[in-house]
């Protein structure tokens, strides 16, 4: 039986779509259908998700496999027999790639990976905590999820112990040296590898010649296109309900076409971080990026100041 054998576990909002991309495109390497089929977070799944995020997901595994596979991008699926007859539908390749961010945040993961394919490799992929919550939230602003300012956001989090598909885990997600314990206890480093989104943005195609090497693909990727998409946010409040309003599935009906008329119109770039945010996350975050050093030994010096 094929089995995945590549998995690019998160951190979300750190590079991870483009990645994966990136991966795919490489014939060594093959996409399942669903970018983050999710099956092996049980503990994030098994309470079921707020009604905004069910709305957000459309995730039904049962009329999923009932019909062709379509493109999606992410879902948990539950069911082991399911999961195995998505990676029976992948086309053949030397490696199969499961890119659930949900992966890295989850408490059962690392060990239900294991006990699945032991000799699996893992990329990881880390961002700035600050940045990366900052970037999340104006996702969230931009599907119409947060009516909140980011400092009220991230001040109400703080006070309590984010789940995923309940509360949006702008500060939970960026504890990344917890996390990364889970996985190193289960994975010899040898089979884990740490995209740094900094570095693949100053020198992808070095990044992309250590992740060949890691893997060990016979040939190099396709030189990597460097345009950045920057995050947008609703020009409004109003045109963030309405966004909420008009939900996922109505907008992704919309001809393409269509869609990018309607975000020209709609959405512009964010506001840079209000300084107080920043400094309240440089102090969030302080204990735990000091963790992360020392847990890889790597200086991250230039996370410690914004």
């Amino acid at each position: 039986m094929r089995k995945a054998n590549l998995f690019i576990i998160g951190a979300a909002k750190a590079g991870t779509t483009a990645l994966s991309e990136l991966l795919t495109s490489h014939e060594e390497v093959s996409g399942m259908a669903i970018k983050e089929p999710g099956h092996f977070c049980n503990d994030i799944y098994e309470n079921g998700f707020s009604k905004e995020y069910q709305n957000l997901l459309r995730w039904s595994e049962e009329q999923y496999f009932e019909k062709d596979f379509e493109k999606r991008h992410m879902s948990f699926i539950k069911e082991i027999k399911n999961y195995n007859r998505l990676v029976e539908e992948t086309p053949k390749s030397a490696y199969i790639l499961d890119a659930s961010t949900a992966y890295l945040p989850s408490a059962n993961a690392a060990e239900n990976v294991f006990n699945y394919n032991p000799n699996a490799k893992i990329i990881v992929c880390l961002r700035n905590p600050v940045t990366r919550a900052y970037s999340h939230f104006n996702m969230a602003l931009k599907y119409g999820k947060e009516q909140r300012t980011f400092m009220e956001a991230v001040k109400a989090e703080s006070k309590l112990k984010a789940r995923w598909g309940w509360e949006e885990g702008y500060l939970e997600l960026g504890l990344y040296a917890p996390q990364l314990k889970r996985w190193l206890k289960h994975f010899d480093t040898k089979q884990v590898y740490i995209v740094w989104q900094e570095q693949m943005l100053e020198d992808a195609n070095q990044v992309l010649e250590e992740i060949k090497n890691f893997i060990g693909l016979s040939s190099m990727f396709k030189t990597p296109n460097n345009t950045v998409h920057g995050s947008e946010v609703p020009k409004s409040k109003i045109v963030s309900k309405m966004i909420g309003g008009i939900g996922p599935k109505v907008a992704s009906a919309l001809p393409n076409i269509v869609k990018q008329k309607v975000k020209k119109i709609v959405l512009s770039k964010p506001d840079p971080m209000d300084k107080e945010a920043c400094s309240f996350l440089l102090r969030y975050f302080a204990t735990s990026i000091k963790e992360l050093e020392a847990l890889l030994n790597k200086d991250l010096s230039h996370w410690k100041e914004i």
